[in-house]
C-alpha cells in the first residue's frame, strides 16, 4: 500500500471509531483536565471549579437525553475508540425559538488531527436529526483560528463580532457569531 492510501485509511478507521457517548459524573475528572489546558484556558471564559462541582453539573443541570425539554445543557463525552478525547454540548437551548448554542473541547493532545471537525459534525448532526432546532450557533473568539476552521468547514456562517463580550483572564475578549441553519446542514449533507 503506498503512503498516500495509508493517512486515508487511517482517518476513515478514525472517523468509524469517534462516537458520541452520553456524558455522566464519573466523567467529570476528564472535563476538569481539558478545562485546565491552556487552549481552553485561552480562548473560554471559564471558572476554575473543582471536580465535585463539575460531577454534580453532569448529574443535575446536563443530560445527553434530548427528549428531556426541562434541562438547560445537554453534554456528549466524545469518544475515539473507547479513549475519552473531548466534550460536545448544546447549551442556551430555546425550544420555542428553536435554537442552540454549541460548544466543544478537546484534549489538546489530539488536536491538529481533524477529530474537532468530525465531532461537531456528529454534534450538529445528532441535534438536527433528533430535535426540530432550526438553529445553531457558536460564539468563537477570533484568535482561535482552529475553532473557526471547524465552524467555516461545517458551513456555518460568520454572521457578526460581539465586541468585548467575555472576560477571558482578566481581559475584555471580542467573540464572532457563526450560525447555522437545519437546511443549510441538510444541503450539505445531500450535495
Amino acid at each position: 500500500m503506498s503512503d498516500e492510501r495509508q493517512p486515508t485509511t487511517r482517518r476513515a478507521h478514525e472517523a468509524a471509531t469517534l462516537r458520541l457517548a452520553p456524558m455522566r459524573p464519573e466523567h467529570a475528572p476528564h472535563w476538569l483536565r481539558w478545562r485546565e489546558q491552556p487552549a481552553s484556558q485561552r480562548f473560554n471564559p471559564l471558572l476554575h471549579l473543582p471536580v465535585e462541582h463539575l460531577a454534580r453539573r453532569l448529574s443535575a443541570a446536563c443530560t445527553s437525553d434530548l427528549s428531556d425539554r426541562a434541562r438547560g445543557e445537554y453534554r456528549w463525552l466524545v469518544e475515539e475508540g473507547r479513549a475519552p478525547v473531548g466534550t460536545v454540548a448544546a447549551t442556551n437551548v430555546s425550544w420555542g425559538m428553536g435554537y442552540a448554542e454549541i460548544s466543544y473541547m478537546l484534549d489538546e493532545a489530539r488536536h491538529g488531527r481533524g477529530l474537532g471537525t468530525r465531532a461537531v459534525a456528529l454534534l450538529v448532526e445528532k441535534l438536527f436529526r433528533e430535535t426540530d432546532l432550526h438553529r445553531l450557533y457558536a460564539l468563537i473568539s477570533p484568535e482561535n483560528t482552529p475553532s473557526v476552521r471547524i465552524a467555516e468547514r461545517l458551513g456555518f456562517t460568520r454572521e457578526g463580532l460581539m465586541r468585548q463580550h467575555y472576560l477571558i483572564q482578566g481581559r475584555r475578549v471580542d467573540e464572532l457569531v457563526y450560525g447555522l441553519l437545519r437546511h443549510e446542514w441538510q444541503n450539505s449533507r445531500d450535495a
